[in-house]
Protein backbone atom coordinates (compact mmCIF):
# COMPACT_ATOMS: atom_id res chain seq x y z
CA UNK A 1 0.00 0.00 0.00
CA UNK A 2 1.14 3.40 -0.76
CA UNK A 3 0.41 7.34 1.14
CA UNK A 4 1.34 10.13 1.13
CA UNK A 5 2.42 12.12 3.93
CA UNK A 6 -1.37 12.46 5.30
CA UNK A 7 -1.63 9.10 5.23
CA UNK A 8 -4.53 9.36 2.98
CA UNK A 9 -5.50 8.33 0.92
CA UNK A 10 -3.70 4.69 0.68
CA UNK A 11 -4.10 2.73 -2.47
CA UNK A 12 -2.81 -0.54 -3.60
CA UNK A 13 0.44 -0.34 -5.55
CA UNK A 14 4.18 -0.77 -5.11
CA UNK A 15 7.42 1.43 -5.71
CA UNK A 16 9.88 0.08 -8.28
CA UNK A 17 13.63 1.45 -7.46
CA UNK A 18 17.31 1.97 -8.97
CA UNK A 19 20.11 3.51 -8.84
CA UNK A 20 19.42 3.88 -12.94
CA UNK A 21 16.73 6.10 -12.73
CA UNK A 22 17.31 7.38 -16.34
CA UNK A 23 16.67 3.86 -16.84
CA UNK A 24 13.76 2.93 -14.52
CA UNK A 25 11.64 5.75 -15.16
CA UNK A 26 11.41 5.02 -19.18
CA UNK A 27 7.47 3.96 -19.63
CA UNK A 28 6.76 4.73 -16.35
CA UNK A 29 4.25 7.67 -15.59
CA UNK A 30 5.14 8.37 -12.11
CA UNK A 31 8.30 8.65 -9.81
CA UNK A 32 8.12 9.83 -6.22
CA UNK A 33 10.75 10.27 -3.29
CA UNK A 34 10.48 10.38 0.22
CA UNK A 35 6.29 10.84 0.53
CA UNK A 36 5.75 14.04 2.31
CA UNK A 37 3.87 15.66 -0.27
CA UNK A 38 -0.10 16.05 0.13
CA UNK A 39 -2.78 14.52 -0.62
CA UNK A 40 -2.43 11.63 -3.40
CA UNK A 41 0.38 13.63 -5.71
CA UNK A 42 2.41 11.06 -5.16
CA UNK A 43 0.48 8.19 -5.39
CA UNK A 44 -0.18 5.99 -9.21
CA UNK A 45 -3.38 6.40 -11.19
CA UNK A 46 -6.43 3.68 -10.57
CA UNK A 47 -5.08 1.02 -12.61
CA UNK A 48 -1.52 1.89 -12.54
CA UNK A 49 0.25 0.13 -9.74
CA UNK A 50 3.55 0.76 -10.51
CA UNK A 51 5.72 4.01 -9.28
CA UNK A 52 9.45 5.10 -9.13
CA UNK A 53 10.82 5.16 -6.20
CA UNK A 54 13.91 7.64 -6.76
CA UNK A 55 15.35 7.35 -3.25
CA UNK A 56 18.50 4.77 -4.59
CA UNK A 57 19.44 7.50 -6.92
CA UNK A 58 21.08 9.66 -4.52
CA UNK A 59 24.64 10.66 -5.57
CA UNK A 60 26.11 14.13 -5.44
CA UNK A 61 27.90 14.46 -9.04
CA UNK A 62 29.07 17.64 -9.09
CA UNK A 63 30.06 20.93 -6.39
CA UNK A 64 31.80 23.95 -6.73
CA UNK A 65 33.64 25.11 -3.45
CA UNK A 66 34.05 28.57 -4.35
CA UNK A 67 30.47 29.33 -6.41
CA UNK A 68 28.43 26.59 -4.40
CA UNK A 69 26.84 25.05 -6.98
CA UNK A 70 25.54 21.22 -6.82
CA UNK A 71 24.79 18.86 -9.18
CA UNK A 72 22.79 15.84 -7.67
CA UNK A 73 20.75 12.80 -8.71
CA UNK A 74 16.59 13.72 -8.19
CA UNK A 75 16.55 11.10 -5.17
CA UNK A 76 19.46 12.67 -2.96
CA UNK A 77 17.88 13.88 0.24
CA UNK A 78 17.98 17.03 2.15
CA UNK A 79 18.98 15.23 5.50
CA UNK A 80 22.06 13.35 3.30
CA UNK A 81 23.04 17.01 1.86
CA UNK A 82 23.09 18.48 5.33
CA UNK A 83 24.96 15.51 6.77
CA UNK A 84 27.58 15.90 4.08
CA UNK A 85 28.10 19.62 3.94
CA UNK A 86 26.80 21.53 6.77
CA UNK A 87 29.86 20.67 8.73
CA UNK A 88 31.65 22.41 5.85
CA UNK A 89 29.94 25.16 6.06
CA UNK A 90 27.10 24.60 3.49
CA UNK A 91 23.53 25.06 3.64
CA UNK A 92 20.66 24.85 1.50
CA UNK A 93 18.81 28.31 0.35
CA UNK A 94 15.66 27.49 1.20
CA UNK A 95 14.66 24.66 2.97
CA UNK A 96 10.90 23.34 4.03
CA UNK A 97 9.09 22.00 7.33
CA UNK A 98 10.89 18.62 7.03
CA UNK A 99 14.66 17.49 6.24
CA UNK A 100 12.85 14.05 4.39
CA UNK A 101 12.48 14.94 1.09
CA UNK A 102 14.12 14.42 -2.50
CA UNK A 103 15.80 17.19 -4.42
CA UNK A 104 13.20 16.38 -7.02
CA UNK A 105 10.38 17.04 -4.62
CA UNK A 106 11.38 19.76 -3.94
CA UNK A 107 11.80 21.57 -7.72
CA UNK A 108 8.35 19.43 -8.40
CA UNK A 109 6.80 21.13 -5.41
CA UNK A 110 8.97 24.17 -5.63
CA UNK A 111 8.87 24.42 -1.85
CA UNK A 112 9.63 27.20 0.48
CA UNK A 113 10.74 28.24 4.19
CA UNK A 114 10.77 30.32 6.79
CA UNK A 115 12.71 33.04 4.56
CA UNK A 116 10.35 33.15 1.53
CA UNK A 117 10.36 36.49 2.25
CA UNK A 118 14.05 37.23 1.79
CA UNK A 119 15.35 34.56 -0.78
CA UNK A 120 11.63 32.83 -2.18
CA UNK A 121 10.56 29.31 -3.19
CA UNK A 122 14.04 26.83 -3.89
CA UNK A 123 12.72 27.15 -7.70
CA UNK A 124 14.10 30.75 -7.44
CA UNK A 125 18.26 29.18 -6.59
CA UNK A 126 17.64 26.15 -9.62
CA UNK A 127 19.89 26.97 -12.20
CA UNK A 128 19.28 23.21 -14.56
CA UNK A 129 17.12 20.20 -14.94
CA UNK A 130 17.90 17.04 -16.31
CA UNK A 131 14.97 15.29 -17.40
CA UNK A 132 13.05 12.18 -19.13
CA UNK A 133 9.79 13.31 -20.63
CA UNK A 134 6.79 11.51 -21.74
CA UNK A 135 8.06 10.62 -25.66
CA UNK A 136 11.28 9.43 -23.30
CA UNK A 137 13.52 11.86 -24.61
CA UNK A 138 16.36 12.85 -21.96
CA UNK A 139 16.21 16.63 -21.88
CA UNK A 140 18.57 19.52 -20.46
CA UNK A 141 16.32 22.79 -19.53
CA UNK A 142 17.08 26.00 -17.58
CA UNK A 143 16.26 29.54 -17.93
CA UNK A 144 17.76 29.66 -21.09
CA UNK A 145 17.47 26.60 -22.94
CA UNK A 146 14.22 24.78 -23.40
CA UNK A 147 13.10 27.87 -20.93
CA UNK A 148 8.94 26.95 -21.07
CA UNK A 149 10.06 23.31 -19.68
CA UNK A 150 12.00 24.50 -16.88
CA UNK A 151 9.30 26.85 -15.61
CA UNK A 152 6.74 24.47 -15.94
CA UNK A 153 8.32 21.85 -14.03
CA UNK A 154 9.71 23.93 -10.95
CA UNK A 155 6.72 23.83 -9.18
CA UNK A 156 4.57 21.69 -11.50
CA UNK A 157 4.84 18.51 -9.31
CA UNK A 158 5.93 16.19 -11.55
CA UNK A 159 3.22 16.66 -14.80
CA UNK A 160 6.02 17.73 -17.05
CA UNK A 161 8.07 14.37 -16.83
CA UNK A 162 10.46 13.03 -14.72
CA UNK A 163 13.12 14.93 -12.96
CA UNK A 164 16.53 12.67 -13.01
CA UNK A 165 19.22 15.61 -11.84
CA UNK A 166 19.18 19.18 -10.26
CA UNK A 167 21.84 22.09 -10.30
CA UNK A 168 20.92 24.37 -7.88
CA UNK A 169 23.72 26.92 -5.94
CA UNK A 170 23.96 26.27 -1.92
CA UNK A 171 24.39 28.71 0.65
CA UNK A 172 27.52 29.29 2.80
CA UNK A 173 26.84 30.06 6.12
CA UNK A 174 29.11 30.77 9.22
CA UNK A 175 27.26 28.52 11.61
CA UNK A 176 24.68 25.56 11.69
CA UNK A 177 22.60 27.05 14.78
CA UNK A 178 20.21 29.68 14.45
CA UNK A 179 18.95 32.51 17.09
CA UNK A 180 15.54 32.17 17.50
CA UNK A 181 12.44 34.17 19.56
CA UNK A 182 9.02 33.73 20.45
CA UNK A 183 6.37 36.09 20.71
CA UNK A 184 2.46 35.51 21.47
CA UNK A 185 -0.17 37.59 18.93
CA UNK A 186 -3.41 38.04 19.93
CA UNK A 187 -5.30 38.98 17.16
CA UNK A 188 -4.58 38.37 12.82
CA UNK A 189 -4.63 42.07 12.36
CA UNK A 190 -1.20 42.36 15.11
CA UNK A 191 -0.07 39.07 13.05
CA UNK A 192 0.27 41.14 9.94
CA UNK A 193 1.65 44.07 11.90
CA UNK A 194 4.18 41.79 13.37
CA UNK A 195 5.34 40.27 10.24
CA UNK A 196 6.04 44.12 8.56
CA UNK A 197 7.61 44.95 11.39
CA UNK A 198 10.45 41.93 11.81
CA UNK A 199 10.80 41.21 8.14
CA UNK A 200 13.15 43.92 7.52
CA UNK A 201 15.36 42.46 10.43
CA UNK A 202 15.02 38.79 10.54
CA UNK A 203 15.73 36.23 7.61
CA UNK A 204 13.24 33.82 8.91
CA UNK A 205 10.02 34.41 9.42
CA UNK A 206 6.62 32.52 10.29
CA UNK A 207 3.52 32.00 12.52
CA UNK A 208 0.84 29.64 13.65
CA UNK A 209 -2.07 31.43 13.95
CA UNK A 210 -5.93 30.20 15.20
CA UNK A 211 -8.86 30.09 12.78
CA UNK A 212 -11.09 28.79 15.04
CA UNK A 213 -11.95 31.89 17.50
CA UNK A 214 -13.93 34.53 16.76
CA UNK A 215 -14.00 37.90 17.70
CA UNK A 216 -10.98 39.91 18.49
CA UNK A 217 -9.11 36.91 18.94
CA UNK A 218 -9.34 35.74 15.02
CA UNK A 219 -6.14 34.90 14.24
CA UNK A 220 -4.07 35.15 17.43
CA UNK A 221 -0.83 32.66 17.60
CA UNK A 222 2.84 32.84 17.99
CA UNK A 223 5.18 34.52 15.68
CA UNK A 224 8.88 32.87 15.40
CA UNK A 225 11.54 34.53 14.30
CA UNK A 226 15.31 33.64 13.96
CA UNK A 227 18.94 34.59 12.52
CA UNK A 228 21.96 32.78 11.56
CA UNK A 229 24.81 32.23 14.77
CA UNK A 230 27.58 33.03 13.62
CA UNK A 231 30.54 31.03 14.76
CA UNK A 232 31.77 33.49 17.57
CA UNK A 233 28.38 33.31 19.49
CA UNK A 234 27.40 29.81 18.68
CA UNK A 235 27.57 26.73 21.20
CA UNK A 236 30.85 25.11 21.30
CA UNK A 237 29.53 21.51 20.24
CA UNK A 238 30.17 19.32 17.44
CA UNK A 239 28.30 19.87 14.15
CA UNK A 240 29.06 16.14 12.51
CA UNK A 241 25.68 15.27 12.42
CA UNK A 242 22.72 17.07 10.24
CA UNK A 243 20.59 19.11 12.75
CA UNK A 244 22.84 18.71 15.93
Amino acid sequence: MLAGWGQHPHVLGHEVRSENLERIVDGRPLSRGLARSYGDSSLPAPGDREVVGTTLADRILAFDEITGVMRAEAGLSLHDIYYLLLPRGWFVPVTPGTQFVTLGGMVAADVHGGNHHRDGCFGAHVSRLRMRLASGRIVECSRTEERELFLATVGGMGLTGHILEVEFRMMQVSSPWLWGESEQVPSIEKFVEVLARDAADWPFTKGWIDCVSRGRSLGRGIMYRARRRTSADSPCRSTSRAGS
